[in-house]
């Protein structure tokens, strides 16, 4: 039997993390005008794998 990638428990979570945390970025960023939609990519690719690297485990 194959074992799926995630279980869809925990896509929910892994989303959430992900919009927390960029959102988090993008408030940091925009206290001072200095929003940067690269940094929002790289920040939530960050959490998703930080995110999945946890759940796998």
């Amino acid at each position: 039997m194959m074992k799926k990638m995630v279980d869809a428990k925990y896509v929910g979570l892994i989303v959430l993390a992900v919009f927390s945390g960029s959102m988090l970025v993008y408030t940091w960023l925009s206290l001072y005008d200095r929003f940067d939609p690269s940094v929002m990519f790289y920040a939530a690719l960050l959490i998703l794998s930080f995110s999945l690297m946890l759940v796998k485990r």
